[in-house]
């Protein structure tokens, strides 16, 4: 009976020791330290920086960025396409972030590289040097690269050079050679049947067959030579035919060569990219009109800022400002006065994109904004607006 007895206690013992220990099983912190870091992950995965006041540098020529008038706290007051381009992202993405401007790209590069900012934006391009160092986002707009150049007078030189020129010297050449053909095709028509108007003489003969040809050719026509024999009629009745076609040719190249040399116009030195092979040319260091210019084989000198390239083309440093045809477009739009012209062609392209910090959580986030907003198109509407506003001032 004891025995028995001692064994319920036991069996009663160990069941009470066996829930207490699933009851502090249960209770133990153990179970929410499994699942706090997915919480976690999640919270990270959807906002990278949450909570976070991201340092964003600044950089560009306006109307990419615009310094305000007055440079105090000139943070705080920077417009341009940029920050609106920026400001659209960010405010998709919940961000919270500072400004931070810096005179160049290559400043504002260094910062990122030393991580003292994480997001670079503005003027930011991607080059095969920078693309090993950073994440670029997709490009949140492209542009065009083009040459500004000072626009001259015309000159005694520039009123004459078109009248040396292959085109025009060709043509008189053709048709010199054509008269002297046919002149001495109708002499050799007439001049034994004919050689009251083509004398036998040979100099004297094919000199009246010139002038027949010339007058012929000009549609003048004095009546003072014609042919008489069948052969000669056919040399002249083909010369009119060919005359016809001639002329007009001739006229315009005429044409074109006298509005060349005598137009008010103003004159530019480069015509086309290849002409850009041992110019002077300056552009905006870490930019990649650099690679551009480097590719046509100019003598690119670089610097930080536009204004500073501008000085230079004023100083007779340079021969052109090679860069963004926005920003050249747009400082002749703030300065028309200046005696400077952006060229008809452009020689390349170049795209702007956000750069960051390497394996940044963020790019993704960024791309996926850029390709939902469609940026190309806000980026021209943005251009729209700068431009409007900027011919209203």
């Amino acid at each position: 009976m004891k025995i028995q007895l001692i064994q319920i206690s036991f069996k009663k013992f160990y069941l009470l020791l066996m829930s207490l220990f699933l009851v502090n099983v249960t209770l133990t912190p153990i179970s929410s330290k499994a699942q706090s870091p997915t919480q976690t992950s999640n919270i990270e995965e959807n906002q990278p920086f949450a909570g976070v006041k991201l340092r964003v540098g600044i950089t560009g020529e306006a109307p990419a960025v615009i310094l305000p008038q007055d440079t105090s706290n000139q943070n705080k007051r920077l417009t341009g396409i940029s920050i609106d381009i920026w400001d659209e992202l960010a405010t998709s993405l919940n961000l919270d972030y500072e400004l931070i401007y810096n005179d160049s790209v290559t400043q504002t590069l260094k910062k990122l590289a030393n991580q003292e900012i994480d997001i670079a934006i503005g003027g930011i391009t991607v080059t095969e040097k920078n693309i090993r160092r950073f994440d670029f986002t997709q490009p949140v707009h492209e542009d065009k690269i083009s040459v500004l150049v000072p626009l001259q007078s015309p000159t005694l030189w520039t009123i004459i050079k078109p009248f040396f020129g292959w085109a025009f010297l060709s043509s008189i050449i053709l048709i010199g050679l054509c008269l002297f053909v046919v002149g001495n095709l109708l002499w050799l028509a007439e001049h034994n049947k004919n050689s009251e108007q083509f004398p036998k003489h040979y100099l004297k003969g094919v000199r009246e067959g010139v002038w027949c040809a010339l007058t012929t050719f000009s549609t003048v026509g004095y009546g003072d030579r014609y042919p008489v024999t069948n052969f000669g009629r056919f040399v002249a009745g083909s010369w009119m035919l060919i005359s016809l076609v001639a002329v007009t040719t001739l006229t315009a190249g005429i044409a074109t060569t006298l509005a060349l040399a005598f137009s008010a116009q103003t004159y530019r030195n480069l015509q086309s990219p290849s002409d850009l092979k041992g110019v002077r040319l300056v552009t905006i260091s870490g930019s990649k009109a650099v690679e551009w210019g480097q590719y046509y084989q100019g003598r690119i000198v670089e610097v930080d800022s536009l204004s500073e390239g501008i000085r230079k083309l004023e100083s007779n440093q340079v021969d052109g400002v090679l860069y963004s045809r926005l920003a050249l477009e747009y400082y002749l739009y703030q300065n028309p006065q200046l005696p400077y012209g952006v060229v008809d062609f452009d020689i390349g392209t170049q795209n702007y994109s956000i750069a960051l910090t390497q394996d940044n959580p963020l790019t993704e986030k960024l791309n996926e904004q850029i390709v939902s907003i469609d940026m190309q198109l806000r980026f021209q509407e943005f251009k729209e607006t700068w431009f409007k506003s900027q011919l209203n001032n």
